[in-house]
């Protein structure tokens, strides 16, 4: 989530809405896949979240291609007062917004028997605690990051990492303590990898090269995603996880596919993201709640769930692009809820 100062970059605007799209459609469909186990709608829901598992960590890519950049003067005390607390104080703030509006929804209109499990923070609102970990990780990561032999290093440890915690820690668990790091030092590989990506220069041939790996890596999370899940008779969500290789490999190949796909293009570029480009963070705070009106089974239902889904998700971002506009609008708050 880079600040309203930061240089445009055209490339990292492109991917900023498409990741935007990619988070709600996401949330789309997730709600299909406890429904017609094994059945078409299922498989639609499967095979489209898979799609998009690079939502999350082409998120964490973007701001790791600006914060590390020794173009941008970042010092610690940045880091601590003004970054984090911004994200906390929005974090906190939209955590009783979505609390209040599941009680007036299930309480107080639906006179459901109150649970406390409704005063918890709402489902994607960890983003942001994630974020604001891997920011106080800035002053450390960015000597990594103007290093190139370092850099490669680190995210050759943390390839192994993501290799290893999907593969071996639940069955060899001896070595589940090599790969015992938390989700924070996850979520700073794809911070660094961003910032790589960004600064690399690659030939024809190395561009197919991730373009392919990331292609079969979308087929692999396919695959394994429904095949493991028939195997068990109930949904898997372990090829879902976003730090591992495969889904890492889906967000690389997006990330320099936007990024070379764009060169050139200049003030033309922009003019295709301008007008939503400020209100993006606001969209992925607001969506969920037009989530609860829009994503019903029986909305689902009205057409094919191909077509279907992708149209809830359009739905969605349009109502939250102008809730958030309207946020916008109201002095003090806005600076509260969209930081």
């Amino acid at each position: 989530m880079p600040d309203n100062n930061t240089q445009r970059i055209a490339y990292l605007d492109i991917l900023r809405l498409v990741a935007t799209l990619a988070v709600i459609f996401i949330h789309v469909v997730a709600d299909g896949l406890p429904l017609s186990f094994g059945q078409y709608n299922w498989y639609v829901a499967v095979v489209g979240g898979s799609l998009v598992r690079w939502a999350v960590p082409v998120f964490v890519m973007i701001s790791g291609a600006l914060y590390l950049n020794p173009q941008k003067q970042i010092t610690t005390k940045t880091v601590l007062k003004r970054k984090v607390p911004r994200l906390l104080l929005a974090y906190v703030s939209w955590w009783l917004i979505y609390a209040l509006a599941i009680v007036l929804v299930w309480y107080v209109i639906k006179k459901e028997p109150f649970q406390v499990e409704w005063l918890t923070p709402h489902y994607h609102l960890w983003f942001l605690p994630m974020l604001c970990g891997v920011y106080l990780l800035i002053p450390l990561l960015r000597p990594i990051a103007s290093d190139r032999k370092l850099l490669r290093y680190a995210l050759l440890i943390w390839l192994c990492y993501l290799a290893g915690s999907f593969v071996f820690v639940d069955e060899i668990k001896q070595i589940a303590p090599l790969f015992a790091m938390n989700t924070l030092v996850g979520y700073a590989g794809y911070f660094l990898l961003g910032y790589y990506l960004s600064s690399l220069e690659t030939t024809t041939g190395q561009r197919w090269v991730i373009y392919i790996l990331g292609m079969v890596s979308a087929l692999a999370t396919i695959g394994g995603s429904i095949g493991l899940s028939l195997s068990k008779g109930a949904f898997d969500e372990k090829f879902y996880t976003y730090l591992s290789v495969h889904v890492m490999m889906m967000a690389a190949a997006l990330f320099v596919f936007v990024k070379e796909r764009t060169a050139g293009r200049g003030s033309k570029t922009y003019r295709l993201v301008d007008y939503v480009r400020h209100d993006l963070f606001g969209i992925y705070l607001t969506h969920d709640l037009w989530l609860m009106v829009l994503n019903k089974e029986i909305v689902r239902n009205v057409f094919n769930q191909a077509f279907m889904l992708p149209l809830i998700c359009i739905a969605v971002f349009v109502l939250s692009l102008y809730t958030t506009k309207l946020i916008r609008k109201i002095p003090f708050v806005n600076k509260i809820l969209i930081p």
